[in-house]
């Protein structure tokens, strides 16, 4: 397992040998079981000579006395055993791989004995997760800016963009019928629906309640798409002002309007992760993809939408795939204010189908978006907003009568700063401007959305649409 550390030669047969020191030559005589000396350099500089254990904070240097030397208290530790029969030792990991610094946590000699001997409480999950939090607090603790006064700049207003784009109208009527099917078996119900003919129309649904059926179609048309399998003589209305009031009532909208983008997106190559809460660009195994969009500044350009990266050094292949991502979702922001919200993201596969080990991604995607800046950021929200829409001024969710028209536009905010120097970035796209395809095929989409509620219920209509 891990190596202890000291400042004495031990006096012991070679081949008996199991302690290393952090700057005997002994350490390069016995590479084959030990840290070469500069992965240990590595290692202690990076951990900045203390205990990485969570809380512990333990230098790992006794400082000298005017007889004796400094001791070194610190010892290697490996995450994965040097050995299969070593803690944790059965993890997959060749075994090059097991002696390089990567593999190693420097710790104290009480912390060393606790998770080795507590090897499924300390897993290599847990291990290499303290590791790279430690190693991180110490990059930060010892990185010094240099203190130059700032020179006065006048105050001057800038816009600064979100990632928020207005929700401009969603349905207000959510539509309940009984099925003779159970909550769990919307599988039967998909085998008998009735896809309409206009092909943009999305069909999301769910049961609850013993197998009621919850739809934005409205399931009083006799050719709606669950004519097949609700109870026409039990239809009934829900209003949707009156369910964003109750709990349960918003969560079941929610989960409609959730169902609904996850079938917008999978018709425009985009799946959603469930593990992650992301959706991401889908592709063909070792294919890989690319996609036209307006960006910032152009009027039209091809992106790679996944990708296996090149290592600029060797021109070699990475042994992973990089998809674009973002988590996409409905937020209600007041009583009748609705905004679609966009975080880029990034998902990681072995081959562009397969998804990489949990435990590989966290460090790559942190470094990424470490170095991903203000102007950087815009970019990807603004290729989201763009794919969506097909560079269109709004993008629609159609249900027939209803739907969900989300506006393109940036929610933007004036700040009185003095700026960030060179930051100031032009944005000319930020405006798709209307024509009269598009401007009829909006005012069409929303013209039928007012639900006669006094002929449904019997009671004058006292909820404007939205």
């Amino acid at each position: 397992m891990g190596r202890r550390v000291t400042v004495n030669k031990v006096s012991k047969p070679r081949r008996r040998k199991t302690q290393a020191s952090l700057s005997d030559a002994d350490a390069e005589q016995t590479a084959e079981r030990n840290l070469s000396v500069r992965d240990q350099k590595i290692l202690c500089l990076r951990s900045g000579g203390i205990c990485a254990f969570s809380g512990c904070g333990k230098h790992l240097i006794e400082e000298g006395t005017k007889d004796d030397s400094p001791v070194i208290l610190g010892e290697f530790a490996h995450i994965v055993g040097h050995s299969r029969q070593g803690p944790r030792g059965d993890f997959e990991l060749s075994a090059g791989e097991r002696n390089k610094h990567d593999n190693f946590i420097l710790l104290c000699l009480e912390h060393h004995h606790i998770v080795d001997s507590q090897p499924r409480t300390y897993s290599v999950q847990v291990l290499r997760q303290m590791k790279y939090d430690h190693e991180e607090r110490i990059s930060r603790a010892v990185t010094i800016a240099a203190v130059v006064p700032a020179p006065i700049r006048e105050l001057k207003l800038e816009i600064v963009h979100s990632t928020l784009l207005v929700v401009t109208h969603v349905p207000q009527v959510v539509f309940v019928a009984p099925t003779k099917y159970l909550d769990n078996e919307e599988g039967e119900i998909k085998k008998r629906i009735i896809y309409p003919q206009d092909k943009d129309q999305l069909v999301p649904f769910f049961l609850a309640d013993g197998g009621r059926l919850h739809t934005f179609h409205d399931l009083r048309e006799l050719d709606n798409p669950f004519a097949e399998v609700i109870d026409f003589g039990q239809i009934e209305p829900k209003r949707a002002a009156m369910m964003w009031k109750d709990n349960e009532g918003w969560r079941r909208y929610i989960r409609l309007l959730n169902r609904s983008l996850y079938k917008f997106a999978g018709r425009k190559g985009v799946r959603y992760d469930p593990d992650h809460r992301r959706f991401y660009f889908t592709t063909e195994e070792g294919k890989e993809r690319t996609v036209k969009y307006r960006p910032l500044n152009a009027r039209r350009t091809t992106r790679s939408v996944v990708w296996q990266p090149i290592t600029k050094a060797t021109g070699e292949r990475k042994r992973f795939w990089y998809h674009l991502a973002a988590g996409l979702r409905f937020e209600q922001f007041g009583e009748r204010q609705w905004c679609f919200v966009i975080r880029p993201e990034r998902h990681l596969t072995t081959d562009g189908v397969t998804p990489l080990e949990s435990e590989k991604i966290g460090p790559k995607v942190t470094r990424l978006k470490a170095r991903m800046y203000n102007e950087g950021y815009l970019t990807e929200v603004n290729f989201w907003r763009d794919y969506l829409s097909g560079g269109q001024p709004r993008f629609r969710l159609n249900f027939g009568k209803q739907s969900i028209s989300i506006d393109t536009r940036l929610v933007t905010f004036d700040v009185i700063s003095p700026g960030v120097p060179d930051d100031d970035k032009n944005f000319k796209n930020q405006v798709y401007e209307d024509d009269l395809f598009t401007l009829s095929e909006h005012q069409s989409a929303v013209a039928g959305e007012e639900f006669d509620w006094e002929e449904a219920e019997g009671e004058a209509d006292d909820e404007a649409a939205f």
